[in-house]
């Protein structure tokens, strides 16, 4: 009986001595396959990329992606280039920016996180666009039916853009945009924007508030998949519907919130109507009124002069509406200069 017992016991302290063994060849075996697998599939995304730049190129779109590398071993794809550069020389436009790296999850292929090294510059016809920054991120989501969504986010950024021989320039320290896929068809393109501290100059004079914050969100009814040729006349072709727009701008101690809805037409002029209520317009008297500058003290004394109480709850204080017709925009009865139109109209049409 005691022979028998030493025995069980003997078998049961080796079997419990394999185990550990056998753990470690397990491991080694998955850790060897998945770098198969890993290898085997980063030569399919370098193959997929080399077959997309060179489908591109048949467009007329030449991406040129210096010095690029992919790793991210063992749970990540990471592409990375120095200096890309996009041009498509038939419509004399070109893209350029100092770095790129573009990561995608094993688990999660369809989240794409981009990180894009300043500075970048644009150029195309009579328009140039120059930015700069301390980090930029963006961010896609997708999936086998199209995109999902996209977002990006900047820290201390600098914007640019030159056309007809005038500079704007926007500076913020923190902007966030958001875009959606929404609506129940799935069509429908949702647009968030969160802007602090930002300042809009013209050449070298500010134009506004030294500082101000800025969230809002719009809706552009059946705008996806955008066209890839003029999408701005596609979608007014299809109602061009900018419904609802909300949103919230405040400085020097006042707040604008508005909500309405506009409509782009064929012949590229916009209507409808952005009610917006003020809130804090005692700071006019005070440092308020000097920060915002001769033009905008005078907008915002428009509200003090011809506003009336709002009654709607999601617009407090006073109230005033922004109407345009026929790409004429007035502010109550402050008629403001016409609006350009946002594409060129089909020649032979009005």
């Amino acid at each position: 009986m005691a022979d028998g017992g030493t025995s069980t016991a003997g078998a049961r302290r080796t079997a419990s001595g394999r185990l550990p063994r056998v753990l470690l060849v397990l491991v080694a075996l998955l850790a060897v396959g998945w770098g198969v697998a890993w290898t085997m599939a980063r030569s399919r995304v370098e193959a997929e990329i080399d077959h997309r730049l060179a489908v591109m190129r048949e467009r007329g779109i030449a991406v040129v992606c210096p010095e690029r590398s992919i790793g991210g071993f063992p749970f990540r794809f990471e592409v990375a280039c120095r200096a890309p550069r996009l041009e498509i020389a038939a419509r004399g436009v070109t893209l350029g920016a100092a770095g790129l790296r573009v990561v995608a999850q094993a688990w999660d292929p369809f989240l794409v996180i981009t990180e894009i090294d300043g500075p970048l510059a644009f150029s195309a016809p009579g328009q140039a666009v120059d930015a700069g920054w301390s980090r930029f991120r963006a961010s896609l989501r997708w999936a086998t039916d199209g995109l999902k969504r996209f977002s990006l986010e900047g820290s201390e950024l600098t914007l640019g853009h030159t056309a007809t021989g005038r500079t704007l320039r926007l500076t913020a320290p923190r902007l966030e945009l958001h875009l959606r896929a929404g609506g129940a068809s799935g069509h429908d393109l949702d647009v968030a924007i969160d802007a602090v501290g930002a300042a809009l100059f013209v050449g070298e004079q500010r134009l506004g508030p030294p500082a101000a914050d800025l969230a809002a969100t719009v809706t552009f009814r059946d705008a996806l998949p955008p066209a890839p040729i003029e999408p701005l006349r596609a979608f007014a072709g299809r109602g061009g519907r900018i419904d609802p727009i909300r949103f919230t701008f405040s400085t020097a101690g006042m707040t604008f919130v508005g909500k309405g809805g506009l409509r782009l037409r064929d012949d590229g002029l916009l209507d409808g109507a952005i009610a917006v209520a003020a809130r804090g317009l005692e700071a006019l008297a005070g440092e308020g009124g000097r920060a915002l500058g001769r033009d905008g003290a005078a907008t915002a004394g428009a509200f003090l002069l011809l506003g009336k109480a709002s009654d709607d709850p999601d617009l407090p204080g006073r109230r005033l509406d922004l109407v345009v017709e026929n790409g004429r925009p007035r502010f109550g009865r402050v008629v403001l200069p016409q609006m350009a139109p946002l594409f060129a109209p089909i020649a032979g049409r009005e």
